[in-house]
């Protein structure tokens, strides 16, 4: 199944992190309470089980997605690293006290089974109103305020993502953090995002 033009390949990026965190909170039944969340463009982050109050997360797992062109369709590899059962260096899915342990083969299926569901849709649909209201579900960074280092230090409050190119969507921010009205679109392969800092730079 090939995409579409509504279907952007950039968003096959927010669609294996949709179909971790859908794979992990529908494991079974008493895993839709796991604390796992969505950081923008491409990190998978938990809560912090040091932390009782529950308010910090760390980072348990990445995406990774090569691509490139060739024959009038899109060559994809989507790689996903996720600590399932090693608490080191940060945490793992097995220390945020599930019901009982996850198991790496059911775990997986369970992963894939999403990832098959939703790009089904997607190369339908591409990122409809569907997929904007289960991402926003899941993910961090609803209304927080960062830095944008490219330009020049400004502040702004994150928007969401953009349904066409799976942008990163900020609206500026001028005196007293009052908005300006000046939305920037920020590319999620030429930024990155320090979650902690809130700050979002350009790669070097």
């Amino acid at each position: 199944m090939s995409l579409v033009g509504q279907a952007p390949v950039v968003f096959l990026q927010y669609l294996a992190a949709l179909a971790i965190v859908e794979g992990v909170q529908t494991y079974d039944h008493g895993y839709q309470r796991i604390p796992v969340r969505l950081k923008w463009p491409n990190d998978i982050f938990a809560s912090n089980p040091a932390d009782p109050s529950g308010k910090t997360f760390v980072k348990i797992g990445g995406i990774l997605v090569n691509s490139h062109y060739s024959s009038s369709e899109y060559l994809s590899v989507v790689g996903v690293g996720l600590n399932t059962t090693n608490a080191s260096p940060t945490t793992s899915l097995n220390a945020l006290n599930p019901p009982t342990p996850f198991t790496l083969e059911k775990l997986l299926a369970r992963v894939l089974t999403c990832f098959s569901t939703l790009y089904e849709r997607f190369v339908r649909t591409g990122f409809d109103k569907y997929f904007e209201d289960l991402y926003y579900k899941h993910w961090l960074h609803t209304e927080q305020i960062v830095t944008l280092e490219a330009e020049g230090g400004t502040r702004a409050r994150l928007k969401g993502i953009t349904t066409d190119w799976g942008l990163l969507k900020a609206e500026e921010l001028g005196w007293e953090d009052r908005p300006t009205g000046r939305i920037l679109t920020l590319q999620s392969d030429s930024n990155s995002f320090d979650f902690f800092k809130g700050l979002i730079k350009r790669k070097v």
